[in-house]
């Protein structure tokens, strides 16, 4: 992939996906804005486009497994950069895109730098700490999310 790092792209994809938050925006406006800005090749665009639609995709799912590993904290009270961080490497972990070379440690340490950059002091222990769990407890996750998407798919066929 030529252009910015992957780091540098997962900071982009924080931007982007925190502006969503934080601005209530539409996250198809914030990513193009960002890809026409940073002027990004076809890889590095590609890999933005890929890690926002699909966090965006399975918020939902990602949102209660951020509830869930956060053990008693809900997620008004996760500082936004900690719960943007979080629902970014969730989605790469659990669903991602496919890529070999991107291991679950690779993920987990660049979230952990993003969170040190980004956030306050002590965000990088808890970004590790739910990424730690995470990764321990993977297929579980894993069958989270499918048991959810196809509960979904099931509510949409209903309605229709």
């Amino acid at each position: 992939m030529s252009g910015p790092s992957r780091r540098r792209i997962r900071e982009f994809a924080l931007q982007v996906i925190y502006e969503v938050e934080v601005g209530k925006t539409d996250a198809t406006k914030v990513l193009a804005r960002y890809i026409k800005e940073e002027e990004l090749d076809e890889g590095p665009r590609t890999f933005l486009r890929g890690i926002i639609r699909g966090t965006v995709r399975y918020l939902p799912q990602i949102d209660g497994i951020v509830e869930k590993l956060s053990r008693g904290w809900k997620l008004e009270r996760i500082a936004r950069v900690d719960l943007s961080i979080l629902r970014l490497a969730i989605f790469e972990v659990l669903i991602g895109l496919k890529d070999e070379d991107i291991t679950d440690a690779i993920i987990i340490n660049e979230a952990v730098v993003l969170a040190k950059k980004f956030s306050s002091k002590d965000s990088g222990k808890f970004v590790n700490g739910i990424l730690a769990t995470l990764i321990r407890e993977k297929e579980q996750w894993r069958g989270y999310i499918e048991e959810r998407r196809k509960g979904l798919k099931e509510g949409e066929e209903d309605e229709s």
